[in-house]
């Protein structure tokens, strides 16, 4: 049984949430808080296995809360909070949080979809084992070719992702020499403000894929970042939108995307799979090797949530295991000699 913890100000919202995490078996709150502060007490009075942490609150803000509880006694946390698309909601992952997920109006808090999403995401991140520090694991490197010289790079991550991939877009200079597509799982209405944050915190220019900027190839030193709802392809070359059905329940998915990319770039592709849960991914990278290509995939220690990594590694579809902050580094050398597309 997971032990939460509630902090939200709003005793409606507490209330709600109660009934319906105590609608599962799975589930035991053990204690409410009503802001920040004393949400950072009542984790270490109760010592609860999870935290659901709203973000607007009077006294401390979920931010702050969330930054304190990591070095006091660091627990998985759950953003829950109608501003969690907002720069604090991503500010809230960069602080330790594992997760955020968008309060939906009251009448669909009800809904087993929804209800379900819940339930998913608190046992994922409940479940996942703690981090090291980014680094810690020396990296594996298998017989990966050497000599293809780049033309494209295509990324993917889930749960954890938004973090990790900043880490790796900002290790990157301003004048790197490949284009990069993106494809993170994100929450209805996150993809704006998720591009936004990546581009202040990044020296690359990063784009959202729309019908106008996705029809191009790929272009050195930009970062296009695939819709929420929308699947990001390659087609002779170019990145293109696709509205298909849901690959391994992902759309986006990145499947998708590194399939199409290795289908037209062969070679002289490059993938790189991050932390998330499930599995998508893992067949997209097993397309870029029987390519030819190259994929970094990264390391279980590093990993948030060490799912899409470990399936693409199961399947021999990883040619390097790295960790995070080895990815960046990796990508500069392999790009080092790479001619543009």
């Amino acid at each position: 049984m997971i032990r939460v913890l509630l902090v939200d100000d709003s005793a409606l919202m507490r209330r709600v949430l109660r009934e319906l995490l105590e609608g599962s078996p799975d589930f035991q709150i053990v204690g409410e808080a009503t802001n920040g502060l004393a949400g950072c007490e009542k984790n270490l009075e109760l010592q609860p296995d999870l935290v659901v942490m709203d973000i607007d609150m009077p006294v401390m803000d979920g931010v702050t809360a969330t930054a304190r509880i990591m070095r006091e006694r660091p627990v998985p946390i759950l953003v829950f909070s109608a501003a969690a698309e907002s720069p604090a909601g991503f500010a809230a992952l960069e602080a330790g949080a594992r997760d955020v997920l968008r309060k939906p109006d009251f009448d669909a808090i009800g809904d087993e979809a929804f209800r379900q999403t819940l339930y998913e995401r608190i046992r994922t991140i409940a479940s996942a084992v703690p981090r090291q520090h980014p680094g810690s694991a020396r990296p594996y490197m298998a017989g990966a070719n050497a000599g293809a010289a780049l033309r494209a790079v295509v990324m993917g991550a889930s749960t954890g992702g938004p973090v990790a991939v900043k880490r790796v877009l900002s290790s990157l200079p301003a004048d790197f020499p490949l284009g990069i597509a993106l494809v993170q799982h994100l929450e209805d209405g996150f993809d704006e403000g998720y591009v936004r944050w990546l581009g202040e915190e990044c020296a690359l220019r990063v784009l959202l894929a729309t019908a106008s900027t996705a029809n191009g190839a790929f272009a050195p030193g930009t970062v296009t970042v695939a819709p929420v709802n929308r699947h990001l392809i390659v087609r002779g070359g170019a990145l293109e939108l696709d509205d298909g059905p849901r690959i391994v329940n992902q759309k986006p998915a990145v499947d998708a995307l590194f399939t199409t990319a290795s289908a037209w770039f062969g070679s002289s592709l490059v993938g790189v799979l991050l932390t998330g849960m499930g599995r998508d991914g893992a067949d997209g990278c097993k397309a870029i090797v029987d390519s030819g290509g190259r994929t970094l995939v990264q390391d279980k220690e590093t990993s948030a949530i060490y799912g899409m990594p470990k399936a693409a590694a199961d399947i021999g579809a990883a040619t390097e295991v790295l960790p995070l902050d080895a990815v960046a580094p990796r990508l500069v050398a392999l790009a080092g000699g790479s001619r543009r597309p």
